[in-house]
């Protein structure tokens, strides 16, 4: 993964062709924030696994995650963007025992998630609270 440093606290890299690992992606986010207990960080990590893996499953390349620091609003903005526009992301069901409940976990962490359509990409978003 390539890393490119934003002027704010936050970081802004292009994903790889291979996934991350949940652990690559878990050290990623706590060494983007640092000094943040690792309580504090437990729903970023989530949203931030769910959201990447999601553009690995159901999108194409390329792949791009952001992460960054909303602190006078006490949030983290998780954004990751991905190379199928025409996919929307959609609510998965309880009941599908092997798939389908990443959206419903970012949909009950965040304060706040959607998308914005980008040309001929999408940026999947979500803003989760510090607590």
């Amino acid at each position: 993964m390539s890393t490119v440093d934003l002027p704010r606290d936050g970081v802004d890299l292009d994903l790889p062709d291979t996934p991350p690992t949940p652990n690559e992606l878990l050290r990623l986010v706590a060494g983007t924030f640092p000094g943040t207990g690792d309580d504090q960080l437990v729903d970023v990590q989530v949203v931030t696994a769910q959201l990447v893996g999601n553009a690995y499953r159901h999108a194409l390349a390329p792949r791009r995650l952001r992460l960054s620091r909303l602190p006078d609003r006490g949030l983290v903005l998780v954004e990751v963007d991905d190379g199928s526009p025409s996919l929307l992301p959609v609510l998965g069901r309880l009941d599908t025992p092997q798939h389908g409940r990443g959206l419903l976990m970012v949909n009950r962490l965040a304060v706040n998630w959607g998308y914005r359509p980008r040309g001929d990409r999408k940026t999947v978003w979500a803003e989760v609270r510090l607590v």
